[in-house]
């Protein structure tokens, strides 16, 4: 009786080791067809495979045109996905066998395809979620129904930020979906180079979200978590006041440069005006009434959208009219005469000029705070300097009152051009009185 027990378990073992080595041949015999002849997968083949409690075989096996079944030692097999979407490959998993059978496979892989076909993430198909918005998407829809509306200087700005920060990052992920963490991040990493600008570009794309989920296009994100205040170092607003000193020794300095003379002009006039450069840069020669002396800003060129007048004093008429008798609608081109010169070409004049200087830094901008500040030093009344830089009154007065003290506003900038021109006068008198002194 023992002995026949012993002889029926031998027999069953020999059996069950027999009989698995022909199920690893079988499998392996039919991975070799199929690759030999360019067959699709069976479901035969993979129930076979998923018998074996360790596997040998190839590691895919190939059902066509991307969808494959991956196994891994153990004989356990999951079907993927293998493509190329928005130039990177891909493996998207599609579920394990059998939970996911073949004929389910197929099924989720032609979705897919038809997804993948129309420009679509073919991972939805997966998510079962209706198309999400990348970063990306969401600063296309921004530049096209919200930045496309403002001022060229705002838009070539915004463009600029966001190719360099922004286009980049995060692709083919829901913007949704970008933790507050990833996001800080992102912004560090543009703070260790230059707080201020990560401070500034962090306000752009709050704009660019908020304006997305206005239109419904996105419920909301983890960006809204985030504090702006967090985020790099905000700019200060300016308060260098240029002396008449240092402003005689900056008009010398411009005079002097080897700048072209539409290029010089745009500085100098500034400097007179206290106007925002692009004003100047971007004004036409219809916006010049040459009869009247008055100087008319479009609202489009204007930072507050609002229309500014100003007018042309004695000192800054004769420069016009050189400008004038030269170009002829723009009057201060840059490389191109058909167009003006570009505010990076303008502020590049301005670092070497500043380069070549000894004096505290200094900006173009900071001309407009110099020009208020000594004019009231002056004796100029406050509601006129705010004319003379283009802001609108507040309170009722901004509603009703519409004057712009274009008399006084006049007297104001001819007193202010006489004052820097004796001190110009007086620096190039201390020029001489040093050269002809040496110590």
């Amino acid at each position: 009786m023992i002995y026949f027990k012993l002889s029926f378990c031998v027999f069953a073992r020999f059996t069950f080791v027999l009989a698995s080595k022909y199920v690893s041949k079988f499998s392996k015999c039919c991975v070799l067809i199929s690759k030999v002849y360019n067959l699709s997968i069976t479901d035969k083949q993979l129930k076979a495979i998923t018998k074996q409690h360790e596997y040998s075989g190839p590691v895919e096996l190939s059902d066509g045109e991307g969808l494959i079944a991956k196994i891994s030692a153990k004989a356990n097999i999951t079907f993927q996905y293998r493509c190329r979407f928005n130039g990177k490959s891909k493996r998207i998993r599609i579920g394990k066998y059998p939970i996911i059978s073949l004929k389910n496979a197929r099924q989720i892989h032609k979705r897919m395809l038809e997804l993948k076909e129309e420009g679509r993430n073919p991972e939805i198909a997966i998510t079962g979620e209706t198309d999400f918005l990348t970063v990306k998407d969401c600063l296309d829809y921004w530049f096209e129904h919200k930045v496309s509306r403002q001022k060229e200087g705002t838009q070539v700005l915004y463009h600029s930020v966001a190719n360099n920060y922004f286009y980049h990052m995060f692709p083919d992920v829901d913007v949704e979906k970008i933790t507050a963490r990833e996001w800080m991040s992102w912004f560090d990493k543009i703070a260790k180079k230059n707080p201020k600008t990560a401070n500034s570009a962090f306000s752009k794309m709050r704009a660019c979200l908020n304006f997305c989920k206005s239109k419904f296009l996105i419920d909301g994100t983890h960006f809204e978590k985030i504090r702006q205040q967090d985020v790099g170092e905000a700019s200060k607003g300016g308060d260098r006041v240029l002396t008449l000193p240092e402003l005689a020794n900056i008009w010398i300095g411009i005079e002097r440069s080897k700048a072209g003379t539409s290029t010089k002009n745009l500085h100098l006039m500034t400097m007179l005006w206290g106007n925002r450069l692009s004003e100047l840069r971007l004004a036409r020669r219809d916006h010049f009434d040459m009869v009247n002396d008055i100087w008319t800003v479009p609202p489009e060129l204007s930072k507050m959208g609002n229309t500014i007048r100003r007018p042309i004093p004695k000192h800054i008429k004769p420069m016009l009219e050189r400008l004038m008798n030269t170009f002829d609608d723009y009057l201060f081109p840059g490389a191109s005469l058909h167009k003006p010169i570009t505010i990076s070409a303008a502020n590049r004049y301005i670092r070497r000029l500043r380069d070549s200087m000894k004096l505290p830094h200094w900006r173009t901008h900071d001309f407009r705070r110099s020009v208020s500040t000594t004019c009231s030093a002056l004796g100029t009344m406050p509601h006129v300097t705010e004319k003379m830089l283009g802001h609108e009154l507040v309170g009722v007065m901004a509603i009703y009152n519409k004057h712009d003290w274009l008399p006084e506003q006049k007297e104001a900038y001819e007193q202010f051009a006489d004052e820097l021109f004796k001190q110009v006068q007086k620096e190039l008198e201390n020029e001489k009185k040093r050269a002809s002194c040496p110590l």
